[in-house]
């Protein structure tokens, strides 16, 4: 099983976007793809329980059967970090529980794809982060990040702190996610592929609400704009 985990350079950066796109495409080249998305905030309340819709999105594009609940073991109403969405809804996270909801999950799969919550400093306990959850579960990393002004930074630094604590990245993807132009587009993949020296895997353009609500359109343009090839 070759596993991965997707994390952004901040939260809105379209991770959850990317990470279903990436999912439909390897699965219709007939790969068994399994998804998780452990922490998610700001869900919506239905009844007694809440709804992770981006868990809910990556098990759809993944065509998964699998358990939501497993696949999102800790879905907070609150749209805060997870740690501190726990806390406020008094529910302990364990990161124990992570993994080994991890490994029952991905046994039966080809690849496996783990969204994080946000960025790599993210707190989900008290004395953790999200990026001791990435540790822990031993992944590979793919970085999306904006395409726009004050990308370079963001994704610099998310590079080096993962690449400080041990984790191998795998690439970068860059998303744009507002329909404003921004100079600073032209020239940022350049500098961070230099300063990185990171594979920039690919650049996928704004899409309206439609299109990244469309599962066949979003499997194309993962083919086409992404270099898949780094997923085994």
């Amino acid at each position: 099983m070759n596993g991965f985990f997707i994390t952004g350079t901040d939260t809105g950066v379209g991770k959850t976007l990317i990470a279903g796109a990436i999912a439909r495409a390897l699965s219709l080249q007939g790969r068994r793809v399994g998804v998780m998305k452990p922490f998610e905030s700001g869900c919506r309340r239905d009844g007694d329980s809440v709804v992770p819709a981006d868990a809910l999105f990556l098990r759809n594009m993944a065509g998964s059967q699998d358990d939501l609940a497993l696949i999102c073991p800790y879905a907070f109403e609150r749209p805060l970090a997870p740690g501190i969405a726990a806390r406020s809804e008094h529910v302990a996270i364990n990161i124990e529980t992570v993994q080994k909801i991890f490994n029952q999950l991905s046994a039966p799969y080809d690849i496996m794809l783990v969204e994080g919550a946000g960025g790599l400093m993210v707190p989900i306990s008290e004395e953790l982060l999200m990026i001791d959850v990435i540790g822990l579960l031993k992944l590979p990393l793919i970085i999306v990040a904006r395409t726009a002004l004050g990308t370079i930074n963001h994704t610099l630094l998310t590079v080096r702190e993962a690449q400080r604590a041990g984790i191998r990245v795998c690439g970068i993807i860059l998303n744009k996610v507002s329909p404003e132009q921004d100079e600073a587009e032209d020239t940022n993949p350049e500098v961070i592929r230099k300063f990185s020296n990171v594979p920039l895997l690919g650049q996928v353009p704004y899409l309206s609400e439609g299109k990244r609500a469309d599962p066949a359109f979003l499997s194309t343009l993962a083919r086409s704009t992404i270099d898949l090839s780094c997923f085994g």
